[in-house]
This record gives structure tokens, C-alpha cells and sequence, in this order.
């Protein structure tokens, strides 16, 4: 009897490829043992690397102190005492000045198609009545009060080219302001013979010193300098036969100058204290009192005269000197330099004044930009007075 083969037990064959189904007792695989710990190493590990350098880059920048660099000492210019003074009055006087003002038009010195007619001649208080300087020195002289002294505002007017001003000036009203300026008067024997101070006849002063009617004249220079500010350069001119200068050069209006130049104007300024010299003809030599100051060149000027502009002649007498020969010098200045002084003329009016005479000073203040004006001498009405009560003792003699 044969045993019984015990049956195999074969398993299922799983089909290649086919996944095996979820068990429905759980849907996702159980997580690694140990990939939570190694995840929160790595974000504290890489945070720490952060903080670090953080801190590093905080301390590098602020914590850290400033390298130390050695800077040599400049070197120091010490300026003696009396050039640094010199030098910052210099320095706050050309700053007080304003800055020069441009014109946005265009000139061209080329012949123009076009032909205008001549401008025809008008008094120049006419055409300017009211001055510009005018108001800048009244509001300096109630600034500073009666001495008239101030800062002005500009580097100068027309033919003075420049500049800033400086002390404001005053000569028988004409008003200006300036860091220069030369004082001009006409000592010629007419000056004072028409007003009872000078007898042309004996030639012989009739009055001296403060008694004469010239004096008024004396005053108006001695006050204006007194109004000059120490950083005014100034000079004095008086003429006839000559031109003749107080000082060889412009000087600095110190008290010590401004006393010597008010008893130079006391003493010296007065008839027959400028004849001829150097063999050169005589006169009333408006020409020679003109290149002395064209010489000196200061920004401005006031030239005083009773007009009378003559030249001696070899054989006797005089020639009048014609008003193209004052204009032409002062024209053939022009073309060699940039600027000339602006001349203010006074016509002082002593009986003889004649038109010619009046259009020649004219004639230089337009040249040079300068203003023009007349002056009734003084004492001319006690002179002539005093000259109609000489004529009726002589006419009560011969009777």
C-alpha cells in the first residue's frame, strides 16, 4: 500500500510590475528612524554659521577703530602787524564793493549801413536832473553823519572804469564817491581880481587869508578832505602859469596827510603861487593842469576855474587855448589806457565868464563822464560895489 504524496504548497505568482495594494490598515510607510534630529541639527548648525558671521562683519564695522594717518602740519605765513592790517582793511574794503554789471548787448566798431543823425547838444543837468551818485551819498552821509565819510557801492562811474567806491565825496554840491581823487583849482590873477581880493594894477593882494573872497573855495576843499576815509588816496593840484601838485603821487587820506594837505591849502593856495617854471610859456594853463592829473590818474577829480584858459606869447600877450586842444589831449589819453579820470567841472563865476568858456568845461566833463556846474563867486557883489563907489570918487575928483 503506497503512501499518500503530501501535496506542495506553492505560492501565488506576484505579476512583475504590479505594486502591491495599500493595506488597508495603514495608507502611508512608518518615517525613518532618526530624520527629524538630523533636519533640526542642520537648521541649528546653519543658523549658528549665520550668527557668527553677523556678529563678525558688526564688529569689523562698527566696533573696529579707525586706522590712525599722519597729516603733516601746513605751514603758516605770520604777516607783520602793520601788512596784515593793511592787507584786511584792503580785503573788506573790495568786498564791501559790488560785482561789475554786463551789458547783454552786443557792439561792433564796423561801418553801419545805416546813417543817425547827430545828437543835437543838451545841457547835461537837462538831460540828467536827478544824479544816481547823488542818492548814494546823501544815504552814506546819513549813515555816518555831517563827516560825509562811507562805503560805496560800486567800483566807479563812466570814465573813472571801475570801480568800487570808496569815501563819499561832496565839492560844491557835485556828489560822488570814489578810492581816489585829486582836488583841482585855478589860481590865476582873474580869480581873484574880479572879486576885490587881488589889484591887477600894482599886483598886490588887497586881502589875504580868510578875508578873502577866495577863501569860500579854501573851505569847500578843506571840507571835503576831512570827509576822506583812510583808504582814500588823494592829491591836490592848484595852477596858472604852471601846474603844480601838493605831493609827487597820490597819498593816503591818515590824519597826519590830511593835516598837511589842509595848511598846504591854507598857505599855499593862493595868487601868484603858480608861475611859470621850466622856461615853458605862461598863461592860464588848463592844459598843463590837465597832464599833471592824467599823470597822478586818480578815479576822480573836481577842477574848479573861472574858465579863462590862455597861453603867453613870445612877443607879449595872450591866446586863448582852444577847447579841441583840452578835449584832443585827453582823447589821446583814452587810446592808451583803459580808463580816465572823471572830471566834474565847476565853472566859478567871477563877472567874466563867457559861453565858449562854459561849453569847453562842458566839453571835458562829457569826455571823461564827469558832471558840470556853475558857481557864483563870492564876495563878486561886494566887489562890484565896492568898485561903482571907487568909480564916483574918482568922477567927484576930476568934477
Amino acid at each position: 500500500m503506497h503512501k499518500p504524496i503530501p501535496k506542495r504548497i506553492v505560492p501565488p505568482v506576484r505579476p512583475v510590475g504590479r505594486i502591491p495594494a495599500a493595506s488597508p490598515a495603514s495608507a502611508d510607510p512608518p518615517a525613518e528612524k532618526g530624520s527629524i534630529g538630523t533636519l533640526a541639527f542642520s537648521i541649528m548648525l546653519h543658523g549658528a554659521i549665520i550668527a557668527v558671521a553677523v556678529i563678525l562683519v558688526v564688529s569689523e564695522i562698527l566696533i573696529k577703530p579707525p586706522e590712525e594717518t599722519f597729516t603733516p602740519p601746513e605751514k603758516r605765513v605770520q604777516l607783520p602787524a602793520q601788512l596784515r592790517e593793511q592787507a584786511l582793511s584792503n580785503a573788506k574794503h573790495d568786498a564791501a564793493a559790488p560785482r561789475p554789471s554786463y551789458s547783454q548787448r552786443m557792439a561792433s566798431k564796423a561801418p553801419s549801413p545805416v546813417v543817425v543823425p547827430a545828437m543835437p547838444d543838451v545841457d547835461l543837468k537837462q538831460m540828467l536832473p536827478l544824479d544816481p551818485s547823488e542818492l548814494v551819498s546823501d544815504q552814506i552821509s546819513g549813515m555816518i553823519g555831517a563827516s560825509g565819510y562811507g562805503r560805496g557801492t560800486g567800483r566807479g562811474l563812466g570814465g573813472g572804469g571801475g570801480t568800487g567806491k570808496g569815501s563819499g565825496l561832496a565839492f560844491f554840491d557835485i556828489k560822488d564817491s570814489a578810492k581816489s581823487l585829486v582836488i583841482m583849482i585855478d589860481v590865476s590873477q582873474s580869480m581873484f581880481t574880479r572879486t576885490g581880493d587881488y589889484d591887477g594894477s600894482t599886483r598886490k593882494l588887497l586881502k589875504v587869508g580868510k578875508d578873502q573872497a577866495f577863501h569860500v573855495i579854501r573851505l569847500e576843499a578843506i571840507k571835503l578832505i576831512n570827509g576822506l576815509g583812510p583808504d582814500t588816496r588823494f592829491g591836490i593840484i592848484r595852477w596858472s602859469g604852471s601846474a603844480r601838485s601838493w605831493k609827487p603821487e597820490l597819498v593816503r587820506a591818515t590824519d597826519e596827510n590830511k593835516a598837511a594837505a589842509r595848511a598846504h591849502i591854507e598857505t599855499e593856495v593862493d595868487a601868484n603861487s603858480a608861475p611859470p617854471t621850466g622856461g615853458k610859456p605862461g598863461g592860464t594853463r588848463h592844459d598843463y593842469a590837465l597832464t599833471e592829473l592824467l599823470r597822478l590818474n586818480p578815479e576822480t577829480a573836481f577842477m574848479l576855474t573861472d574858465g579863462n584858459a590862455t597861453a603867453s606869447q613870445p612877443g607879449g600877450g595872450m591866446t586863448t587855448i582852444p577847447a579841441k586842444t583840452l578835449t584832443g589831449l585827453l582823447e589821446s589819453a583814452s587810446e592808451e589806457r583803459e580808463t580816465l579820470p572823471r572830471i566834474h567841472t565847476i565853472y566859478y563865476l567871477t563877472g567874466g565868464d563867457k559861453k565858449e568858456e562854459e561849453d569847453m568845461l562842458k566839453d571835458i566833463a562829457r569826455k571823461t563822464k564827469g558832471r558840470f556846474r556853475k558857481v557864483e563867486a563870492a564876495g563878486l557883489a561886494a566887489a562890484q560895489k565896492q568898485k561903482e563907489k571907487d568909480q564916483d570918487r574918482r568922477d567927484d575928483r576930476r568934477r
